[in-house]
Formats: structure tokens, C-alpha cells, sequence
């Protein structure tokens, strides 16, 4: 489970990175509320789509757009959280990706991890990756997850709806008038 969290994380910083790099480079270095949502919500559907069940595995469709609407609007709302309590400064310069965010009442000449493009995408895609990822774990060899409805026995012990059921066969009535039989 450890280690699908660290796929999911660096999946998620991947993405956020890139949506982040491409964001400063199109002049957005340290981006207003606007934008600062919106790429937000774009890098969260973006890890909704690859990470955990990816879009391309076999009937994953359904549930990779879902993930994709829901990151997108989980995306938003980490993104308010990086820009809010994540005000302190970077530890290292990041050179030209690195600018005060004036929206944020930042000075001085570095920006701050909540501020930057490039770093708060990937704290938010990274969020987003590394749950969905340990959400996709695959359950273990003789686990008790199943699908299918359960029901309680008797004797508290689970077991599965039909389980043990005798097979209904279909009895066909030998005495059928011809006249209906041509109806069916």
C-alpha cells in the first residue's frame, strides 16, 4: 500500500508540475485566484484520468470521469488550502519560476510554496494522485472483499446471496396446443 501511495504521489507531482511549468511559462509564474483555480481544477481531472484505474485499463471509462469531475472540485479546494496555510517561502530558488504573488500580498523577491504555479499544482496533484492510487489497491490473494450482496447466516457468518442455491431449470409443458406454440 506504501508503495502505490508513492506511485500515486509522484504521479500527482508529475502532472501538477507540468500543468505548473506550463502555467510560468505562459506568464503566470505566481498566478492570481482566477487562474490559480482553474489550473487547479484542470490538474485534478487530469490525475482523475491516470491515476488509480487509468482511462485506458479495460471498463474504466465510467469510473476514470468520475475521478476526473470529482479531482477537478477536490483540486479547487486544495488549491484554497495551499494559497491560504501554505505561505512560507521555498527553501530553495527556483530561479525564474520563482516571483512574489502579488494576489497574495507576497514582497520581496521569492514566492511562497502556496503562491508559485509550479509548486502549488504539485502539492494539490499530488494530494490527488497518492488517494487515488491507495483507493485502486488491489485486495489481496484469499481477502474478504467481494462484489456481489451479502447477507448475515444465522450463525453471524457471511455468505453470499445464491451461494449454494439449487439451478432452476426451465420446464418446457410437453402439452402445448400447436395453434399457441406458433404464437411464441
Amino acid at each position: 500500500m506504501v508503495g502505490r501511495l508513492l506511485i500515486g504521489l509522484v504521479k500527482g507531482l508529475l502532472v501538477g508540475g507540468l500543468v505548473g511549468f506550463g502555467l510560468a511559462k505562459l506568464g503566470f509564474v505566481a498566478p492570481g485566484a482566477v487562474f490559480a483555480y482553474l489550473a487547479a481544477a484542470l490538474a485534478g481531472a487530469l490525475v482523475g484520468l491516470i491515476a488509480g484505474k487509468p482511462i485506458w485499463a479495460k471498463d474504466a471509462k465510467i469510473e476514470a470521469g468520475m475521478k476526473a469531475v470529482v479531482g477537478a472540485l477536490i483540486g479547487a479546494g486544495l488549491m484554497f488550502v495551499a494559497r491560504r496555510w501554505m505561505g512560507f517561502p521555498l527553501p530553495i530558488s527556483l530561479g525564474e519560476l520563482s516571483a512574489a504573488n502579488a494576489s497574495l500580498g507576497e514582497s520581496g523577491a521569492s514566492g511562497t510554496v502556496g503562491g508559485l504555479a509550479v509548486t502549488s499544482l504539485a502539492f494539490v496533484a499530488a494530494m490527488l494522485g497518492g488517494f487515488y492510487e491507495v483507493d485502486n489497491t488491489p485486495e489481496e490473494e484469499g481477502g474478504e472483499k467481494a462484489s456481489g450482496a451479502r447477507v448475515a447466516d444465522g450463525a453471524g457468518s457471511k455468505a453470499r446471496i445464491g451461494a449454494g442455491a439449487p439451478e432452476v431449470e426451465e420446464e418446457l409443458d410437453e402439452d402445448v396446443d400447436p395453434k399457441r406454440a406458433k404464437k411464441r
